[in-house]
């Protein structure tokens, strides 16, 4: 367990530094066994799956030799805390990272680390408010609310990178001895805050055989965004080839 975030470029990650092929390996295994108990319904619901999986396992080993500071979030959180996994009829992964560190991913991004996958930041990240960045279509760049992606060029999936912040952006005061809140969009791009000590120490946990940085008070949090009885098993079914 980590508390001190501030000296996240000297710190060593307690599941190494690097992992080995044979970890990388040993990881696509646990994937596989992982994949056999996520539901299929459609006809590509098999090998999204499996290419968001690994989508994420390259984006932690990526995130951890580069001491990227991240964590699950939205629907992958929900799918974390209902089934420990990946939502059956999820289409992309979805983590957050502190607004400030979008710096970071922008320096790494012209890294040739991979033909297959990209680090993609918005240019136009450090503009809090959504509605005022632009797209970048000949970049590629066909989002607004993340910061920043990871892509998976060879099957079409990617890892959406939100901002965190460590203030409220509508708000221009801030009451002496408040607690320390953390602010992000919600599922309707709306802000809303939550105390700190929900986020952090992040925690390390397996997801579908991955281990990913996880904030220390998911329950709480997964309540705060969907509700309180989203901690249970999701209502979702497949109904004539359709998830609904």
């Amino acid at each position: 367990m980590i508390n001190d975030w501030s000296s996240i470029q000297d710190i060593e990650y307690e599941f190494n530094d690097h992992q080995s092929n044979d970890q990388l390996s040993n990881s696509s295994i646990l994937i596989e066994k992982a994949l056999q108990r996520i539901p299929t319904c459609t006809p590509d619901d098999g090998a999204r799956q499996s290419a968001l999986l690994h989508t994420l396992l390259q984006w932690s080993q990526f995130a951890q030799e580069h001491n990227i500071r991240y964590w699950i979030a939205y629907k992958t959180l929900l799918g974390y805390a209902q089934r420990d996994g990946l939502l059956p009829n999820a289409l992309d992964v979805d983590i957050l990272a502190m607004a400030q560190d979008t710096s970071r991913l922008a320096e790494l991004r012209t890294l040739n680390f991979s033909s297959d996958y990209e680090l993609k930041v918005h240019p136009q990240w450090f503009i809090v408010e959504k509605t005022r960045r632009s797209y970048f279509d000949e970049e590629g760049i066909d989002f607004v609310g993340p910061n920043a992606r990871f892509v998976n060029r060879k099957d079409h999936v990617h890892i959406n990178i939100w901002p965190m912040y460590d203030y409220h952006p509508n708000q221009t005061r801030i009451e002496k001895n408040s607690k320390p809140m953390l602010t992000e969009c919600d599922r309707n791009y709306k802000w809303k805050s939550s105390p700190k000590e929900w986020t952090f120490p992040l925690q390390k946990y397996l997801l579908s055989g991955i281990k990913v940085w996880c904030p220390t008070d998911s329950k709480n949090l997964v309540a705060h965004i969907y509700g309180k009885v989203s901690g249970n098993l999701s209502s979702i079914a497949c109904v004539n080839g359709v998830w609904i």
